[in-house]
Order: structure tokens, then sequence, then C-alpha cells
């Protein structure tokens, strides 16, 4: 074969012949993507456009509210059907195309980064860190109400709740009620 590697069957492999690394461990994935029925997510070059230029504006107004540095923050759009979101305070972003469609606007996605975002920098929970995200939100520009319709769809879709490793979000009854008192208190109709 002159250098090439050498590639057969499985049933070659009892009488001498050889597998290739590289497709021993294409097999691996495969046979782990066909058992899970999950293929690997990509970032889908189709959201890399405007989807991906459109949050990381979103998330570039509110980095800039609390102060961080903007050549840190990274966003990795992944097109899956998954409901997944995650921030770092070392500002990588990771969301699903999935997330970001149910969260329906700008200002939702917004409402959830600067709850996960505050939370993580002050280390603040409950109502503690309702209202500091809620101040984000507003001194980011955007409507508190959104932030109010997104926890409320939250508290109703069991596949939201269930999509969240983050526990401290604003979705009891009582939470949700005080969350729509500041909003009124600054002068919004609800």
């Amino acid at each position: 074969m002159g250098g090439a590697e050498r590639v057969i069957g499985l049933a070659g492999l009892g009488e001498g012949g050889v597998l290739s690394r590289r497709t021993l461990l294409s097999g691996a994935a495969f046979a782990l993507a066909s058992l899970t029925g999950k293929a690997q997510a990509r970032p889908n070059s189709r959201q890399a456009g405007p989807d991906n230029a459109r949050l990381k504006s979103v998330f570039d107004r509110i980095w800039r509210v609390q102060g961080l540095p903007l050549h840190e923050l990274k966003l990795e759009l992944i097109d899956t059907e998954a409901l997944r979101a995650d921030v770092s305070l070392t500002g990588r972003v990771r969301m699903t195309t999935s997330f970001v469609a149910t969260c329906e606007t700008d200002a939702q996605v917004a409402a959830w980064f600067c709850q996960r975002l505050v939370a993580l920098r002050t280390k603040t929970e409950g109502v503690a860190l309702d209202r500091a995200a809620l101040a984000t939100v507003l001194a980011a520009g955007y409507d508190p109400r959104q932030a109010l319709i997104l926890w409320t769809r939250w508290t109703n879709s069991q596949k939201l709740r269930n999509s969240s490793r983050f526990k401290d979000l604003p979705i009891t009854p009582h939470r949700l009620e005080i969350l729509r008192v500041q909003i009124k208190k600054l002068g919004y109709l609800i």
C-alpha cells in the first residue's frame, strides 16, 4: 500500500487485519450518536450571520452596562433542538437556536442574560437578584415587561423548567408578583 493507511472491515481483524485510528474514532462517534439518538451539534453557517450579529449586539449592551471588557465576550450559537444556554464570567456565552427561538424577542434573551450574569457576578439570590437583573435590563435599554413575559412563560412550561440547570430563576408566583409590582412602579402598563 506504500505508506497509505490500511483500512479493512472488522471481520478481518482476527486475521491480522488493521483498522486506522481515524476509522475507529469515527465509527465510535457514529455508534454513540446512534445509541443516544443525538448528533453532535455544530454551529450552523446559516445562523452565523444575522442572528449571531443580533445576539452579539444584545450581549454587548448588557456586558457594557456591567462594566466588563468587550474583547472578552464570545458568543457560540449552536443549531440544535435542545433548549440550552449558558454564560460564564470569562465572557463565553453558549446558546442553542431553539433556546433563542423560545425566548421570542431580543428583550427576552436580554432578560435571561441579565439574570444569569448578575447571579454570577454578585452572588445574590432570590428577590434581590431579580431586582438587580431588572435594573440591568433597564440600564441596557430593554422593555422590562419582556422579562415578566419570559419568566411567566418559564413558570408555565415544564419543558423550559426542565431545560435549565439554574435554580434561582424568578418563576415562583411570589417572585413573579414582586417583579410585576416593581415594573408597575416604574410606570409600565401591564
